[in-house]
């Protein structure tokens, strides 16, 4: 990986917003500058801690398919987060591993 230049030299120049280009921020809605600050994500994005899982190609599309045979509205997330949650139960984990939705969750 090339390491960048220490100096742009006359490559790049600067120029002061005039009358006719108004600042940056002013030209920003009101609501992609309150998303910066996180106030536009949702709450249970707030409140999660966001995990990576990989998982071999094979299993997805067979779990996907798993969870189309239960239903149209049948998540592969939700069947993930009972796996883990019948998991942590079977060792003995008594923390919550789902946040609370503030919908009300279905059954299968």
């Amino acid at each position: 990986m090339a390491k960048p230049p220490v100096s742009y030299g006359n490559a790049v120049k600067l120029t002061q917003p005039t009358p006719e280009m108004p600042p940056v921020e002013a030209t920003m809605p009101e609501s992609s500058a309150a998303a910066g600050q996180g106030a536009r994500r949702r709450p249970m994005e707030s409140k999660a801690d966001p995990t990576i899982l990989y998982l071999n190609p094979e299993g997805k599309y067979e779990l996907k398919r798993f969870a189309l045979a239960l239903g149209p509205k049948v998540k592969v997330h939700d069947l993930l987060m009972e796996a883990v949650e019948q998991w942590a139960r079977s060792k003995g984990i008594t923390a919550p591993m789902r946040v609370p939705s503030e919908r009300v969750r279905r059954s299968f």
